[in-house]
């Protein structure tokens, strides 16, 4: 079926960061084999029961997490324009216990197992940019963990500037709600809204309710 994220324009595999590197021809390809629906901001876009496959955010910002044994949600990740999800579990056997939830209206673009099987035996480059990516994504794990022991005020500026890195803009949106944004920090949300405010007051941030513009990287 065609592909209604491209629009006339780029494949939406173009815009995949493990897809960038190959050319026109085979980015086309892979549009071609994926299913490709619009989704709206709230809409659940898989659970641990959905087909095993590769999502690609072609437009918009997904949080991806897990429900503990009390139906807690556990936030894992935020994934934007050009990220993709469900990677691990195209090559484990064990249970999936991933959910994904769009945080705003957007594309999302879906190639199942056993297509993505097959894309890889024929263009084996796409294997080690995974790998690129795996590292990446542990790296940012890992950092994640030690930084939980760090100030709640230096996670969030860390958070703040990985946002505005993501974006390539110091004016941004912070697609979490203020509940998710404590949980992802591992604090509270009075203590994430006190020291927004607190970075308002020393003039380092403008905020305007989600809306972020940074004006001082050097003070923190």
């Amino acid at each position: 079926m065609g592909c209604p994220c491209c629009e006339g324009l780029e494949p939406c595999a173009a815009k995949i960061s493990i897809f960038k590197h190959l050319d026109r021809a085979s980015q086309e390809e892979i549009s071609e084999i994926a299913i490709h629906r619009e989704v709206k901001k709230g809409e659940l876009l898989f659970t641990p029961d959905d087909s095993r496959g590769l999502y690609l955010i072609s437009e918009g910002t997904v949080k991806v997490y897990e429900l503990t044994p009390s139906g807690k949600e556990y936030l894992l990740q935020v994934l934007q324009k050009g990220d993709f999800v469900g990677e691990e579990a195209l090559f484990s056997h064990e249970e999936n216990y991933t959910y994904g939830e769009a945080l705003s209206d957007g594309r999302l673009c879906f190639i199942d197992q056993k297509d993505f099987m097959a894309l890889l035996m024929k263009h084996p480059s796409i294997s080690l940019k995974l790998l690129e990516e795996f590292s990446r994504r542990m790296h940012q794990n890992a950092h994640r963990s030690t930084t939980n022991t760090e100030p709640v005020q230096e996670r969030l500026w860390a958070y703040l500037l990985n946002l505005s890195a993501a974006q390539g803009s110091d004016t941004f949106e912070i697609p979490l709600q203020l509940k998710e944004l404590s949980l992802y920090l591992n604090t509270t949300p009075e203590t994430v809204s006190r020291r927004l405010k607190e970075l308002e007051k020393r003039q380092i941030i403008k905020r305007e309710r989600r809306k972020i513009t940074i004006l001082n990287k050097q003070e923190i």
